[in-house]
């Protein structure tokens, strides 16, 4: 106790040396400016308590929300919210992680990442106090020993979790992503014994807060509610504080503590602001007395702190996540084979206790979205909006029935009329908007956008000619798309062996390889750590898989092609059947290659399916298919081919 004492005199005469210049750019250096005590390998030492600038007056606290987002877009809105900053002046700057988008296995990258967040958040005049989040410290390797990100969050951020007293509170800051594995989450108990330690030392007559990533009172297996809330009680703590779920919300009081969760501030969002999903700070006051007050800032506008009820994005929630809600049936002829007049319906079911509204049309330019009784206009669809798998200038139109209201728990079937006229190219498939509409416990109305592809046949009457060229699209609509356009693919015929010969045209900036055994590759190619293309033959005898590893490809030259079996064994290799032609100058991220299937002859195959996981060394994988998953491209005379 004795030591811990003599190291908050030290941190204090540290901190109040630095407020003899109240506007030192230190403030911000988080490593720089010795707040915190650091190990012999200059890394932050965990679980130590810091004294925070003092005040005069009750202390207002900014919090930054998550600004992850799968790549850098949202960073503009984390700079205007910079701005605003700088207008109101708070006393000190919070945030809930994810502060970089991290998941990667270069330490560069990351190291980038963090020199990009620390220029923007450079310009605040407030002390800046960071809390890690699963995006901060989890490796891309997928690993959970791989704590090198961990490790350089301590270099670069701070401790990974600690307490800052404040003149009128104490904020104590948890680490929820201990197992660094992504799944696993908990909270040790030697974390909850320091919690403990912290909270017996804080003064409760003013505000005590706990800030964290993840809402681990909501995370299975923690056991919040009897190993971490009873002390929560007895020692006076007033708020809960967490982010990761990017929409804002605030859960229910438990015997008079607040929990809330924050949305994003220049993080990834896909719905309407009634789901809590906006650009957004939250302002915190800790006093006068023992009292907090929270309200949320999006840009022009101050809103309550139960702007969202958890009621109401669980609501939202259960409409949005559960795929059955809407479900396409039927599938469009291609309009390269004549003109389409076609029929599709689309079910419709209603999970809610109320009832639902739904309107249903094609995909088109984004619009802006009207925050039903609030003032302000959320563009939160142009933001995100991707050209690249969403074809606006698609042959397909869709005639947009009328409404339909559904009665809570009831279901619909909703016909819709498409038409196309002749084309001369295969069209990847078109997009449809259906909104979900729902009226929440404040009588506002809360649409939820429901983005449903239709899947369109593919069957080619001669597989030797080289055309057409098919594209290799997103059939399901993912947040995680790439921006990059869609590949194409065509078959040919080799003139000598008679063998099948597939041309790949692929779009990618980064060609990633696993660097992992072959054997090791097969076995995760459903979800692999780098490019690959897999390639599903149906001939006369048998079905047959084949795989090549894409991003393996360094330099122009011949590759290996794989056969496996559906237990991933290997049952064939071609060291020489694939060709890479590499880019050029002229177009750096376009890829050809050519890939000859040996010893199966073209005249023998009746289908294929060709697969394109894209994996830029980062922890997702985003998948396009040559055709729907779980069906084919049909060879040979037209057949009527199967919904898939």
């Amino acid at each position: 106790m004795t030591t811990l004492l003599i190291l908050h005199l030290l941190f204090a005469q540290s901190i109040l040396s630095l407020q003899d210049d109240p506007g030192s750019s230190t403030r911000t250096r988080v490593m720089e400016n010795e707040r915190f005590e650091l190990d012999d390998a200059g890394r932050a030492e965990d679980g130590q308590i810091v004294v925070g600038t003092p005040h005069l007056d009750r202390s207002v606290l900014a919090i930054l929300p998550d600004r992850t987002t799968g790549d850098d877009r949202g960073l503009v809105h984390l700079e205007r919210a910079i701005r605003d900053l700088g207008l109101l002046r708070p006393d000190a700057v919070f945030c809930v992680g994810d502060l970089v988008q991290g998941y990667t296995r270069d330490l560069a990258a990351y190291d980038r990442e963090v020199d990009d967040f620390l220029r923007i958040i450079g310009d605040l005049d407030a002390d800046f106090w960071p809390t890690a989040g699963n995006h901060d410290v989890i490796s891309g390797e997928r690993d959970a020993g791989d704590d090198r990100f961990a490790e350089r969050y301590r270099q670069r951020f701070g401790p990974l979790h600690y307490a800052v007293r404040l003149e009128h509170g104490t904020m104590v800051v948890l680490f929820s992503d201990e197992a660094l594995d992504g799944g696993n989450v908990n909270i040790s108990d030697e974390q909850i014994a320091w919690l403990e330690r912290v909270l017996e030392q804080a003064d409760a007559s003013k505000p005590i807060v706990l800030l964290m990533h993840r809402p681990l009172w909501r995370t299975r297996g923690v056991d919040w509610e009897t190993r971490v809330h009873p002390l929560l009680v007895e020692h006076g703590v007033d708020a809960v504080i967490a982010g990761h779920f990017h929409a804002l919300q605030r859960d229910e009081d438990r015997d008079g503590i607040e929990y809330h969760l924050l949305g994003v501030c220049g993080g990834a969002i896909d719905q309407h602001p009634l789901t809590g999903q906006f650009n957004h700070l939250t302002l915190l006051d800790l006093g006068p007395g023992d009292e907090i007050h929270l309200r949320h800032l999006p840009v022009g506008v101050v809103l309550p702190d139960d702007f969202i009820l958890r009621a109401d994005q669980d609501l939202a929630y259960r409409l949005k996540s559960r795929r059955n809600v809407a479900t396409v049936r039927g599938v469009l002829p291609d309009p390269r084979l004549g003109p389409v007049a076609e029929k599709i319906s689309v079910e419709i079911r209603n999970p809610l206790d109320r009832t639902i509204a739904v309107s249903i049309e094609g995909a088109g330019p984004a619009r802006p979205w009207i925050v039903d009784g609030h003032e302000f206009v959320a563009r939160t669809p142009m933001w995100f909006e991707n050209p690249a798998t969403t074809d606006l200038q698609s042959p397909f139109r869709i005639v947009a029935p009328d409404p339909v209201e559904i009665d809570p728990g009831g279901q619909a079937t909703i016909e819709v009329d498409v038409l196309a006229d002749v084309v001369e190219s295969p069209p990847p498939p078109p997009e449809i908007r259906i909104t979900a509409s729902f009226r929440d416990h404040q009588d506002r109305v809360v649409p939820i956008v429901l983005p449903r592809r239709i899947a369109v046949t593919r069957h080619d009457a001669d597989a030797t000619d080289g055309t057409p060229r098919w594209p290799i699209a997103a059939w399901t609509h993912s947040v995680y798309e790439e921006l990059e356009p869609l590949g194409t693919m065509a078959t040919t015929v080799d003139p000598e062996s008679g063998d099948l010969s597939i041309e790949l045209e692929i779009d990618d900036d980064r060609l990633a390889d696993d660097e992992a055994p072959i054997e090791q590759t097969i076995r995760t190619r459903r979800n692999p750590h780098g490019d690959v293309a897999v390639l599903t033959l149906r001939t006369d005898e048998a079905t047959r898989s084949f795989l090549v590893e894409i991003g393996a490809f360094g330099v122009r030259g011949r590759h290996p092609l794989i056969e496996f079996n559906a237990d991933g064994e290997i049952l064939n290799s071609w060291p020489q059947a694939v060709f890479s032609h590499g880019s050029s100058d002229h177009a750096p991220t376009l890829h050809r290659f050519e890939i000859r299937v040996p010893e199966v002859p073209a005249d023998t195959i009746r289908a294929i399916q060709v697969e394109l996981a894209d994996n830029d060394r980062t922890y997702h994988t985003q998948w396009r298919r040559l055709a729907p998953r779980g069906a084919m491209l049909e060879f040979g005379p037209s057949t009527s081919i199967p919904s898939p």
